[in-house]
């Protein structure tokens, strides 16, 4: 997408590429045919049913602690260029909420993302990059990383980030997005086709936010 969120590429050459090459690894038996199910990918995964997967960070920590077996975690494979997704949950402030309710949600972020010791902590707990540099310099974050390495993977491949998808009307672009996808990977339609026809759903829905 653009920087606006007004404008999507969805059938960019680059796209059908990428795309293609995706198909590809399900035609050759590299990975299951069809989509796979985010939810399930970690316990496919623990139980030995994918070799290797591509997930949140934020569940590292359960796959240490639940493994029976040795595994890695390395930076996402590139062709052209590396890149990354971004993702994660958030906090908000919403306007209109009563002062004190306000005041006490900021001081609940100010105490989960303020002390580096504490941010390191949550880290190390779930797996997710710890959201202040200086949390990896704190003593028990070194003495982690020490013994688990794989823990500063995402955090390092963050140079390569790019920003989530995210455009207005995110919702419905989205779904036009995956169904795409789905009709790509279950067989049902080439990349070019269901990428051309999303590309023209999805103009429809984002063409009225670029005259504001």
């Amino acid at each position: 997408m653009n920087q606006d969120g007004t404008e999507v590429y969805f059938n960019d050459p680059r796209t059908i590429k990428g795309i293609t090459f995706w198909k590809s690894l399900s035609d050759k038996g590299y990975q299951p045919k069809g989509t796979t199910a985010w939810a399930t990918t970690p316990t496919d995964f623990l139980e030995q049913r994918a070799a290797m997967i591509y997930h949140t960070t934020g569940n590292l920590t359960n796959i240490r602690k639940n493994a029976k077996f040795d595994f890695g975690a390395a930076m996402l494979p590139a062709l052209d260029s590396r890149g990354s997704p971004t993702g994660g949950g958030n906090f908000y402030l919403f306007k209109g909420v009563p002062k004190e309710q306000t005041e006490a949600a900021f001081t609940f972020i100010k105490w989960m993302t303020g002390d580096p010791d504490r941010v390191a902590q949550w880290s190390i707990d779930t797996g997710y990059v710890a959201t202040r540099p200086e949390a990896y310099e704190t003593q028990r974050m070194k003495e982690y990383v020490a013994k688990f390495p794989y823990a500063i993977v995402a955090r390092d491949q963050l140079k390569y980030a790019q920003a989530e998808f995210s455009v207005y009307d995110q919702g419905r672009v989205q779904k036009i997005l995956d169904d795409a996808i789905e009709l790509i990977m279950t067989g049902q339609k080439d990349p070019k086709t269901a990428l051309d026809e999303a590309q023209a759903q999805a103009e429809e829905i984002l063409k009225p936010y670029r005259n504001k």
